[in-house]
């Protein structure tokens, strides 16, 4: 991580010394010690003399055709404006403007993106969770009452808010149907680094259920996973975009109540071997404790 934030600074260093070469030769002083420029429509309203210096240091970078000073651009955008930041179009080119829009997306890029192209099955693909499918989620877990006992809290809405929010994770899909592109779930692994094991967790939408898509989905992620096709995202020297960096696992482990008779009997068709019962070990959101039944798998047993 340091090494990043020294190769940032490195970049912003040449674009100030471009500028500095470029724009400033007659009066150095003047120039800009960061990159960081007015060029929102606020600022033109506001600051204006400073507005028109911003446009022209953003277009001398921009203009000069390096990819490490639009870096530079990238990362003062993402940095220092919000998503809501407004330009104004007619000031910039329609490649710049196109390039403002693109980092002013970055700004909302989770750092726990999922970087993994769509996995594809049968009937269904696994893809990242986007905004759209946490309210189709939400929505589920309010109607079909089964919210407490999957995630043991009570279902309200900010419980069920909350919950939906920390699915937009590196490992963590969306199940939706090929024939319809309807979304009918979830599926994701939590990844315990200091053992290289993934803990799967996964939710099909009550009308969805006994047709086989659960089993369709739990192998289809097992299987990349524990062949080293699963990948999470790692910084890059521009911000907000991210290289895929391969997960390795040594398991894959599921964790159901002992009551989700149901859900045993798809990982065991999945392949996953019963391994311990831990007793009493939550209170699934009603008046009394439940067990859990563990169940693992391994690259090794799969083939």
């Amino acid at each position: 991580m340091k090494d990043l934030y020294k190769e940032r600074e490195r970049i912003e260093e040449e674009a100030i010394g471009f500028l500095r070469k470029e724009l400033y030769a007659a009066r150095p002083d003047d120039c800009p010690r960061y990159v960081h420029f007015a060029i929102t429509a606020h600022d033109k309203v506001q600051w204006p003399r400073e507005y028109q210096e911003g446009i022209r240091c953003f277009k001398a970078l921009y203009r000069a055709g390096e990819a490490r000073y639009r870096i530079a651009l990238w990362n003062m955008i993402v940095n220092y404006y919000t998503g809501k930041t407004k330009v104004c179009r007619d000031d910039f080119s329609k490649e710049e403007f196109a390039f403002i829009r693109e980092a002013l997306k970055a700004v909302w890029a989770p750092t726990e993106a999922n970087v993994n192209p769509p996995i594809e099955t049968e009937r269904l693909v696994l893809r990242a969770i986007e905004g759209r499918d946490q309210k189709i989620l939400a929505d589920h877990f309010k109607d079909e009452g089964d919210f407490a006992l999957f995630t043991g809290n009570k279902p309200t809405k900010k419980n069920i808010r909350e919950f939906t929010l920390s699915l937009r994770r590196s490992t963590y899909f969306a199940i939706e149907r090929k024939s319809d592109r309807k979304p009918i779930g979830y599926i994701g692994l939590s990844i315990k680094k200091e053992t290289s094991t993934g803990l799967i967790e996964y939710y099909l939408f009550q009308e969805e259920r006994r047709k086989g898509y659960c089993k369709e989905a739990v192998g289809a992620l097992a299987k990349i996973a524990l062949r080293g096709k699963l990948y999470e995202p790692a910084e890059t020297v521009q911000l907000g975009v991210y290289r895929k960096k391969g997960v390795h696992l040594n398991a894959i482990r599921a964790r159901i109540s002992s009551r989700n008779t149901a859900s045993q009997k798809t990982v065991e068709s999945c392949g996953f071997v019963h391994e311990a019962t831990i007793h009493r070990t939550t209170n699934r959101g009603t008046a009394d404790w439940t067990d859990e039944e563990i169940y693992y798998l391994t690259s090794e047993m799969m083939r």
